[in-house]
């Protein structure tokens, strides 16, 4: 059954709401991911990374590059002259480059980069269909960046079933803003989070708006029991 989308605030507030979330969690963005992850996230950051079939010497785009964690996993695969950033928070961009000061990162807009189309052979999002406006936007960007037969990954945070999803749906409305209050100070900003993810479309739809957006060879893969998922995706070849 398809679950009811979010509600996202009128006239682009979305955007403007985001912005602000990750403006006020930046200083503290990357320990509360590694505290509510257990420390999971970078290892579901490489099994994305290596779902891309990148190589040294393969250029690769990471959208909502955040403080710049898949981008650095990225830069390990393909040379760090060979992986962009973006990402439209300049407090998140700007922890992005102290901690990773030999990588490009790019203020911008993920839904229109304004980078040259066909220029890279693979292209990442993580952690940010949720928080975009217009998902299917983003796959197509996506798509007009990379060459034919370039790939996608999306890796997200999503809901489990069974009894892991009653456990998930706790954690989730308690423990997250919890976790956001105590150790950043931002107990607002983790009850959206946690409420997004919580409303988020179901995994085949975003497989389905994929398709929509001019991918192919669409693969779902869940880690962790569904808590989080791989969606993979190439770009048809011309003709």
């Amino acid at each position: 059954m398809t679950r009811p989308r979010p509600e996202i605030p009128p006239s682009g507030g979305k955007a403007s709401l985001v912005r602000g979330i990750f403006a006020r969690i930046a200083g503290r963005y990357d320990l509360l991911n590694s505290l509510l992850s257990l420390g999971l996230h970078q290892p579901w950051r490489r099994r994305a990374a290596a779902h891309l079939g990148l190589h040294q010497g393969s250029r690769v785009v990471d959208l909502c590059c955040g403080t710049g964690d898949l981008t650095a996993v990225l830069a390990h695969q393909v040379g760090p002259e060979n992986v962009v950033g973006v990402d439209f928070v300049p407090e998140m961009l700007e922890r992005a480059r102290l901690r990773h000061p030999e990588l490009r990162f790019v203020e911008g807009d993920a839904l229109a980069t304004g980078l040259p189309g066909e220029s890279f052979d693979g292209a990442s999002v993580a952690f940010a269909l949720r928080n975009v406006e217009d998902v299917e936007a983003l796959f197509r960007e996506m798509a007009r960046l990379i060459r034919p037969e370039g790939r996608v990954v999306s890796l997200e945070l999503t809901r489990p079933s069974g009894l892991l999803g009653c456990l998930h749906g706790l954690v989730l409305r308690w423990l997250v803003p919890l976790v956001g209050r105590l150790f950043s100070g931002q107990g607002g900003a983790y009850r959206y989070l946690a409420r997004s993810i919580a409303e988020f479309i179901s995994v085949e739809e975003v497989a389905d708006i994929m398709h929509q957006a001019g991918l192919e060879d669409i693969r779902i893969v869940p880690l962790n029991g569904g808590i989080v998922t791989l969606h993979l995706g190439r770009k048809p070849a011309h003709g």
